[in-house]
Protein backbone atom coordinates (compact mmCIF):
# COMPACT_ATOMS: atom_id res chain seq x y z
CA UNK A 1 0.00 0.00 0.00
CA UNK A 2 1.49 3.43 -1.20
CA UNK A 3 2.05 6.28 1.07
CA UNK A 4 -0.79 8.11 -0.57
CA UNK A 5 -3.44 5.02 -0.05
CA UNK A 6 -3.17 4.94 3.69
CA UNK A 7 -3.28 8.91 4.65
CA UNK A 8 -6.93 10.10 5.25
CA UNK A 9 -9.34 11.09 2.50
CA UNK A 10 -8.58 14.81 1.84
CA UNK A 11 -5.42 15.10 4.28
CA UNK A 12 -2.59 16.93 2.66
CA UNK A 13 0.47 15.00 1.64
CA UNK A 14 3.46 14.61 3.96
CA UNK A 15 5.66 17.90 3.71
CA UNK A 16 2.30 19.68 2.10
CA UNK A 17 1.00 21.95 4.60
CA UNK A 18 0.22 24.91 2.85
CA UNK A 19 -3.05 23.62 1.25
CA UNK A 20 -5.02 20.00 1.27
CA UNK A 21 -4.40 17.82 -1.78
CA UNK A 22 -6.60 14.77 -3.03
CA UNK A 23 -4.83 12.06 -3.43
CA UNK A 24 -2.86 10.89 -6.58
CA UNK A 25 -5.29 8.00 -7.14
CA UNK A 26 -8.49 10.25 -7.10
CA UNK A 27 -6.79 12.91 -9.55
CA UNK A 28 -5.69 9.28 -12.07
CA UNK A 29 -9.80 8.29 -11.17
CA UNK A 30 -11.15 12.22 -12.86
CA UNK A 31 -8.32 12.38 -15.47
CA UNK A 32 -9.58 8.57 -16.79
CA UNK A 33 -12.72 9.48 -16.96
CA UNK A 34 -12.10 13.01 -18.54
CA UNK A 35 -10.40 10.76 -21.57
CA UNK A 36 -13.37 7.75 -21.77
CA UNK A 37 -15.41 11.00 -22.14
CA UNK A 38 -13.24 12.26 -24.80
CA UNK A 39 -13.39 8.74 -26.38
CA UNK A 40 -17.18 8.63 -26.23
CA UNK A 41 -17.40 12.20 -27.74
CA UNK A 42 -14.87 12.30 -30.43
CA UNK A 43 -12.96 14.51 -29.07
CA UNK A 44 -8.78 14.86 -29.60
CA UNK A 45 -8.33 17.75 -27.19
CA UNK A 46 -10.19 18.73 -24.12
CA UNK A 47 -9.97 22.73 -22.48
CA UNK A 48 -11.68 22.92 -19.68
CA UNK A 49 -12.52 27.02 -18.78
CA UNK A 50 -12.76 28.59 -15.28
CA UNK A 51 -13.45 32.07 -14.30
CA UNK A 52 -13.60 33.83 -11.00
CA UNK A 53 -17.59 34.06 -10.70
CA UNK A 54 -19.19 33.53 -7.35
CA UNK A 55 -16.04 33.56 -5.44
CA UNK A 56 -14.10 31.61 -7.46
CA UNK A 57 -16.48 28.84 -8.09
CA UNK A 58 -17.10 29.30 -11.75
CA UNK A 59 -13.91 27.30 -11.57
CA UNK A 60 -15.40 24.34 -10.08
CA UNK A 61 -14.70 22.63 -13.66
CA UNK A 62 -10.87 23.41 -13.52
CA UNK A 63 -10.48 22.79 -9.74
CA UNK A 64 -11.82 19.33 -10.50
CA UNK A 65 -9.05 18.76 -12.99
CA UNK A 66 -6.32 20.20 -11.35
CA UNK A 67 -6.58 20.94 -8.14
CA UNK A 68 -6.09 24.46 -8.03
CA UNK A 69 -8.73 27.34 -7.09
CA UNK A 70 -8.19 30.10 -9.01
CA UNK A 71 -8.86 33.58 -9.56
CA UNK A 72 -9.37 35.00 -13.37
CA UNK A 73 -9.24 33.24 -16.41
CA UNK A 74 -8.11 29.64 -16.31
CA UNK A 75 -7.57 26.72 -18.81
CA UNK A 76 -6.71 22.91 -18.62
CA UNK A 77 -6.09 21.18 -21.59
CA UNK A 78 -6.69 17.70 -21.73
CA UNK A 79 -4.91 15.29 -24.55
CA UNK A 80 -5.12 11.78 -24.66
CA UNK A 81 -1.95 10.98 -22.99
CA UNK A 82 0.15 12.44 -20.16
CA UNK A 83 -0.76 14.68 -17.47
CA UNK A 84 -2.94 17.59 -18.40
CA UNK A 85 -1.80 21.60 -17.76
CA UNK A 86 -3.06 24.23 -16.41
CA UNK A 87 -2.29 27.43 -18.18
CA UNK A 88 -2.68 30.36 -15.62
CA UNK A 89 -3.55 33.82 -16.91
CA UNK A 90 -2.15 36.66 -14.40
CA UNK A 91 1.53 36.32 -13.87
CA UNK A 92 1.63 36.69 -10.33
CA UNK A 93 -0.45 34.01 -10.08
CA UNK A 94 1.67 31.74 -11.40
CA UNK A 95 3.57 30.43 -8.16
CA UNK A 96 0.88 30.09 -5.98
CA UNK A 97 -1.16 27.92 -8.06
CA UNK A 98 2.09 25.70 -8.32
CA UNK A 99 1.84 25.51 -4.67
CA UNK A 100 -1.60 24.25 -5.16
CA UNK A 101 -2.08 22.46 -8.16
CA UNK A 102 -1.94 18.53 -9.21
CA UNK A 103 -0.67 19.19 -12.68
CA UNK A 104 1.50 21.04 -14.54
CA UNK A 105 1.27 24.78 -14.36
CA UNK A 106 1.83 27.38 -17.49
CA UNK A 107 1.64 31.25 -17.82
CA UNK A 108 -0.80 31.49 -20.33
CA UNK A 109 1.15 34.84 -21.13
CA UNK A 110 -0.83 37.93 -22.60
CA UNK A 111 -3.31 35.89 -24.36
CA UNK A 112 -4.50 32.60 -22.19
CA UNK A 113 -6.41 31.61 -25.04
CA UNK A 114 -3.70 31.95 -28.19
CA UNK A 115 -1.32 29.78 -25.36
CA UNK A 116 -3.50 27.27 -25.32
CA UNK A 117 -4.19 26.95 -29.00
CA UNK A 118 -0.29 26.68 -29.35
CA UNK A 119 -0.25 24.04 -27.02
CA UNK A 120 -3.33 21.67 -28.76
CA UNK A 121 -1.04 21.80 -31.48
CA UNK A 122 1.93 20.16 -29.83
CA UNK A 123 -0.28 17.66 -28.86
CA UNK A 124 -1.51 16.71 -32.27
CA UNK A 125 0.27 17.62 -35.34
CA UNK A 126 -2.99 17.08 -37.83
CA UNK A 127 -6.35 18.92 -37.00
CA UNK A 128 -8.87 17.02 -34.94
CA UNK A 129 -11.80 17.95 -32.74
CA UNK A 130 -11.26 20.52 -29.78
CA UNK A 131 -13.99 20.00 -26.89
CA UNK A 132 -14.47 22.69 -24.53
CA UNK A 133 -16.02 22.98 -21.03
CA UNK A 134 -17.46 26.11 -19.67
CA UNK A 135 -18.55 29.35 -20.15
CA UNK A 136 -15.64 29.88 -22.83
CA UNK A 137 -15.32 34.12 -23.20
CA UNK A 138 -16.08 34.41 -27.29
CA UNK A 139 -12.52 36.41 -27.68
CA UNK A 140 -11.17 33.16 -26.89
CA UNK A 141 -13.34 31.18 -28.97
CA UNK A 142 -12.47 33.27 -31.96
CA UNK A 143 -8.63 32.96 -31.19
CA UNK A 144 -9.24 29.23 -31.42
CA UNK A 145 -11.07 29.92 -34.87
CA UNK A 146 -7.93 32.04 -35.97
CA UNK A 147 -5.23 29.72 -34.74
CA UNK A 148 -6.65 26.78 -35.42
CA UNK A 149 -8.74 27.25 -38.19
CA UNK A 150 -9.48 22.85 -39.74
CA UNK A 151 -10.69 21.95 -36.04
CA UNK A 152 -13.89 21.32 -35.18
CA UNK A 153 -14.86 23.03 -32.05
CA UNK A 154 -17.48 21.65 -29.88
CA UNK A 155 -18.99 22.50 -26.77
CA UNK A 156 -19.14 18.66 -24.53
CA UNK A 157 -20.07 21.34 -21.02
CA UNK A 158 -23.12 19.15 -20.50
CA UNK A 159 -21.64 15.95 -20.52
CA UNK A 160 -18.28 16.86 -19.05
CA UNK A 161 -20.33 17.91 -15.84
CA UNK A 162 -21.94 14.84 -15.40
CA UNK A 163 -18.60 12.94 -14.18
CA UNK A 164 -18.77 15.27 -11.72
CA UNK A 165 -22.30 14.59 -10.24
CA UNK A 166 -21.14 11.66 -8.34
CA UNK A 167 -19.19 11.93 -5.52
CA UNK A 168 -15.66 9.82 -4.28
CA UNK A 169 -15.49 9.05 -0.79
CA UNK A 170 -12.62 12.08 -0.81
CA UNK A 171 -14.64 14.21 -2.41
CA UNK A 172 -17.57 13.55 0.02
CA UNK A 173 -15.33 13.97 3.26
CA UNK A 174 -14.47 17.92 1.81
CA UNK A 175 -18.04 18.15 1.60
CA UNK A 176 -18.63 17.42 5.32
CA UNK A 177 -16.40 20.15 5.65
CA UNK A 178 -17.87 22.98 3.80
CA UNK A 179 -21.07 21.94 5.21
CA UNK A 180 -19.94 22.03 9.03
CA UNK A 181 -18.62 25.28 8.50
CA UNK A 182 -21.71 26.67 6.88
CA UNK A 183 -23.29 25.31 10.01
CA UNK A 184 -21.06 27.27 11.84
CA UNK A 185 -21.28 30.22 10.16
CA UNK A 186 -25.05 30.55 9.89
CA UNK A 187 -24.99 29.60 13.60
CA UNK A 188 -22.88 33.27 13.88
CA UNK A 189 -25.49 34.83 11.60
CA UNK A 190 -28.36 34.13 14.50
CA UNK A 191 -26.47 34.64 17.30
CA UNK A 192 -25.41 37.96 16.18
CA UNK A 193 -28.41 40.15 14.21
CA UNK A 194 -29.52 42.91 15.91
CA UNK A 195 -31.48 45.88 15.41
CA UNK A 196 -29.72 48.40 13.83
CA UNK A 197 -27.12 46.29 11.72
CA UNK A 198 -27.09 47.07 8.07
CA UNK A 199 -27.65 44.20 5.88
CA UNK A 200 -24.12 44.48 4.72
CA UNK A 201 -23.00 43.93 8.05
CA UNK A 202 -24.84 40.39 8.38
CA UNK A 203 -22.79 38.87 5.67
CA UNK A 204 -19.40 40.27 8.27
CA UNK A 205 -21.26 38.01 10.61
CA UNK A 206 -21.04 35.08 7.95
CA UNK A 207 -17.45 36.03 7.06
CA UNK A 208 -16.09 36.32 10.53
CA UNK A 209 -17.03 33.05 11.64
CA UNK A 210 -15.88 31.12 8.58
CA UNK A 211 -12.89 32.74 7.97
CA UNK A 212 -11.53 32.33 11.48
CA UNK A 213 -12.17 28.12 11.01
CA UNK A 214 -10.48 27.35 7.50
CA UNK A 215 -13.61 28.51 5.34
CA UNK A 216 -14.06 30.09 2.15
CA UNK A 217 -16.93 32.04 1.26
CA UNK A 218 -19.26 30.70 -1.54
CA UNK A 219 -22.91 32.66 -0.84
CA UNK A 220 -23.84 35.10 1.77
CA UNK A 221 -27.75 36.21 0.02
CA UNK A 222 -29.44 37.92 2.15
CA UNK A 223 -32.33 40.10 2.59
CA UNK A 224 -34.17 41.79 5.49
CA UNK A 225 -37.89 43.42 5.44
CA UNK A 226 -40.29 43.97 7.84
CA UNK A 227 -42.98 41.59 8.41
CA UNK A 228 -46.08 44.11 8.54
CA UNK A 229 -44.93 46.03 5.69
CA UNK A 230 -42.55 43.08 3.56
CA UNK A 231 -41.40 44.25 0.30
CA UNK A 232 -38.79 41.26 -1.21
CA UNK A 233 -39.70 37.37 -0.90
CA UNK A 234 -36.02 36.08 -1.32
CA UNK A 235 -32.82 36.75 -0.37
CA UNK A 236 -30.71 39.54 -1.76
CA UNK A 237 -27.83 38.48 -3.75
CA UNK A 238 -26.43 42.40 -3.71
CA UNK A 239 -26.53 43.41 -0.03
CA UNK A 240 -28.10 46.54 0.68
CA UNK A 241 -27.86 49.27 3.32
CA UNK A 242 -31.31 48.96 5.02
CA UNK A 243 -30.83 48.85 8.60
CA UNK A 244 -32.67 45.78 10.47
CA UNK A 245 -35.00 46.85 12.74
CA UNK A 246 -36.87 44.67 15.34
CA UNK A 247 -39.84 42.61 13.66
CA UNK A 248 -37.85 41.73 10.54
CA UNK A 249 -37.57 38.38 8.85
CA UNK A 250 -33.89 37.99 7.61
CA UNK A 251 -33.77 35.47 4.75
CA UNK A 252 -30.44 34.03 4.12
CA UNK A 253 -28.65 31.81 1.83
CA UNK A 254 -25.78 30.68 2.72
CA UNK A 255 -22.75 28.82 1.17
CA UNK A 256 -19.25 28.05 2.83
CA UNK A 257 -16.81 26.04 1.17
CA UNK A 258 -13.77 23.76 2.38
CA UNK A 259 -11.65 24.66 -0.90
CA UNK A 260 -14.32 24.96 -3.33
CA UNK A 261 -16.86 22.00 -1.72
CA UNK A 262 -19.39 24.20 -0.40
CA UNK A 263 -22.57 23.59 2.28
CA UNK A 264 -25.57 25.25 1.21
CA UNK A 265 -28.21 26.44 4.37
CA UNK A 266 -31.35 28.35 3.88
CA UNK A 267 -32.98 29.45 7.55
CA UNK A 268 -35.50 32.08 7.98
CA UNK A 269 -34.43 34.58 11.08
CA UNK A 270 -37.01 36.74 13.40
CA UNK A 271 -36.04 39.70 14.91
CA UNK A 272 -36.54 39.74 18.35
CA UNK A 273 -40.06 38.73 17.49
CA UNK A 274 -42.22 35.98 16.65
CA UNK A 275 -43.78 35.71 13.29
CA UNK A 276 -46.83 37.07 12.14
CA UNK A 277 -49.79 34.50 11.28
CA UNK A 278 -48.81 35.18 7.49
CA UNK A 279 -45.16 34.03 7.85
CA UNK A 280 -45.85 31.65 10.44
CA UNK A 281 -48.20 29.74 7.81
CA UNK A 282 -45.44 30.62 4.88
CA UNK A 283 -42.69 28.47 7.54
CA UNK A 284 -44.76 26.05 7.99
CA UNK A 285 -45.71 25.10 3.98
CA UNK A 286 -41.93 25.75 3.50
CA UNK A 287 -41.05 22.63 6.60
CA UNK A 288 -43.71 20.57 4.65
CA UNK A 289 -42.28 21.44 1.31
CA UNK A 290 -38.86 20.32 2.64
CA UNK A 291 -39.77 17.34 4.90
CA UNK A 292 -41.45 15.81 1.39
CA UNK A 293 -39.07 16.47 -0.99
CA UNK A 294 -36.17 15.19 1.24
CA UNK A 295 -38.17 12.17 1.93
CA UNK A 296 -38.43 11.05 -1.68
CA UNK A 297 -34.90 11.17 -2.34
CA UNK A 298 -32.86 8.17 -2.61
CA UNK A 299 -30.49 6.15 -5.73
CA UNK A 300 -33.44 5.49 -8.21
CA UNK A 301 -35.58 8.19 -7.61
CA UNK A 302 -36.82 10.81 -10.32
CA UNK A 303 -37.63 14.19 -10.68
CA UNK A 304 -41.11 13.57 -11.36
CA UNK A 305 -41.12 12.01 -6.76
CA UNK A 306 -39.84 15.73 -6.38
CA UNK A 307 -42.05 17.59 -8.35
CA UNK A 308 -45.19 15.69 -6.70
CA UNK A 309 -43.88 16.34 -3.47
CA UNK A 310 -43.43 20.19 -4.65
CA UNK A 311 -47.39 20.58 -5.18
CA UNK A 312 -47.98 21.25 -1.31
CA UNK A 313 -46.63 24.44 -2.06
CA UNK A 314 -49.19 25.54 -4.87
CA UNK A 315 -51.99 23.63 -2.50
CA UNK A 316 -51.62 25.69 0.19
CA UNK A 317 -51.87 28.88 -2.00
CA UNK A 318 -48.60 30.03 -2.25
CA UNK A 319 -45.77 29.82 -5.54
CA UNK A 320 -41.61 29.70 -5.53
CA UNK A 321 -39.07 31.92 -7.14
CA UNK A 322 -36.30 29.88 -6.34
CA UNK A 323 -35.37 26.36 -7.89
CA UNK A 324 -37.05 23.73 -5.15
CA UNK A 325 -34.00 21.44 -5.28
CA UNK A 326 -30.89 21.79 -7.37
CA UNK A 327 -27.35 19.90 -7.87
CA UNK A 328 -24.67 20.88 -5.91
CA UNK A 329 -20.86 21.02 -5.12
CA UNK A 330 -18.79 22.28 -6.29
CA UNK A 331 -21.12 25.12 -8.10
CA UNK A 332 -24.38 24.70 -9.26
CA UNK A 333 -24.94 21.11 -11.36
CA UNK A 334 -28.16 19.13 -13.04
CA UNK A 335 -30.57 18.97 -12.07
CA UNK A 336 -32.73 22.07 -11.87
CA UNK A 337 -36.61 21.45 -10.52
CA UNK A 338 -38.57 24.02 -9.91
CA UNK A 339 -42.41 22.78 -10.06
CA UNK A 340 -44.94 21.98 -12.59
CA UNK A 341 -46.43 25.36 -12.40
CA UNK A 342 -43.84 27.09 -12.09
CA UNK A 343 -41.19 25.81 -14.65
CA UNK A 344 -41.12 26.71 -18.34
CA UNK A 345 -41.55 23.27 -19.37
CA UNK A 346 -41.28 20.00 -18.85
CA UNK A 347 -38.49 18.46 -17.04
CA UNK A 348 -35.61 17.33 -18.35
CA UNK A 349 -36.52 13.20 -16.93
CA UNK A 350 -33.55 12.68 -14.41
CA UNK A 351 -33.10 9.63 -12.01
CA UNK A 352 -30.94 10.12 -8.74
CA UNK A 353 -27.91 8.36 -8.02
CA UNK A 354 -25.90 7.15 -4.61
CA UNK A 355 -23.16 9.85 -4.54
CA UNK A 356 -25.15 12.37 -5.72
CA UNK A 357 -25.34 15.85 -3.65
CA UNK A 358 -28.36 17.84 -3.82
CA UNK A 359 -29.98 21.23 -1.79
CA UNK A 360 -33.62 20.71 -1.18
CA UNK A 361 -34.38 24.65 -0.43
CA UNK A 362 -38.15 25.56 -1.30
CA UNK A 363 -38.36 28.91 -1.13
CA UNK A 364 -42.02 29.61 -0.53
CA UNK A 365 -43.72 33.35 -1.28
CA UNK A 366 -47.02 35.02 -1.61
CA UNK A 367 -48.49 34.97 -5.31
CA UNK A 368 -47.88 39.02 -5.14
CA UNK A 369 -44.06 38.04 -4.65
CA UNK A 370 -44.11 40.58 -1.67
CA UNK A 371 -43.99 38.09 1.45
CA UNK A 372 -41.66 34.93 1.68
CA UNK A 373 -39.05 32.42 2.97
CA UNK A 374 -36.45 29.50 2.75
CA UNK A 375 -35.64 26.83 4.05
CA UNK A 376 -32.69 24.54 2.81
CA UNK A 377 -30.14 22.16 3.52
CA UNK A 378 -27.39 20.18 1.51
CA UNK A 379 -28.26 16.27 1.53
CA UNK A 380 -26.12 13.05 -0.05
CA UNK A 381 -27.89 10.60 -2.22
CA UNK A 382 -27.32 7.40 -0.72
CA UNK A 383 -29.18 3.70 -1.45
CA UNK A 384 -31.50 3.80 0.91
CA UNK A 385 -32.16 7.60 1.42
CA UNK A 386 -30.83 11.19 1.71
CA UNK A 387 -28.40 12.13 4.48
CA UNK A 388 -28.29 15.71 5.66
CA UNK A 389 -25.18 17.01 5.71
CA UNK A 390 -25.77 19.81 8.07
CA UNK A 391 -26.57 19.72 11.48
CA UNK A 392 -28.20 22.74 12.37
CA UNK A 393 -32.40 22.35 13.60
CA UNK A 394 -34.14 22.92 10.82
CA UNK A 395 -36.44 25.23 11.80
CA UNK A 396 -37.23 29.24 12.02
CA UNK A 397 -35.20 31.14 14.11
CA UNK A 398 -36.26 34.35 16.84
CA UNK A 399 -33.08 36.10 17.65
CA UNK A 400 -32.99 37.64 21.11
Amino acid sequence: MTADQQRPAGAPVAGETLYPRFSSQEFGRRWAAARALMAREGVDVLVVHGESSLNRHAQADVLWLSGFLGNRQTYVVVGTAGAPVLFVHPHNHVPNAREMASVEVRWGGPDAATAVAHHVRTLRAVPGTLGYVGPVPVQAYLTWRHLLPEWTLIDVTAAFRQLRLIKSDEEIAWTRRGAALTDLAVQALIDGVRPGMREYELAALVDGAALPAGGLLHLAYLSSTPQDATTVCVPRQNLSERIVQRGDVVNCEIGISYWGYSGQMHRPIFVQAEPTPLYRRLCDVALEAYTRCASRLRAGATVDDVLDAAEVIHDAGFTITDDVLHGFVVGLLPPSVRTRRTADGPHRPFVFEAGMCVVVQPNVVTPDLRAGVQLGNLFLITTTGAECLHRLPVQYYITR
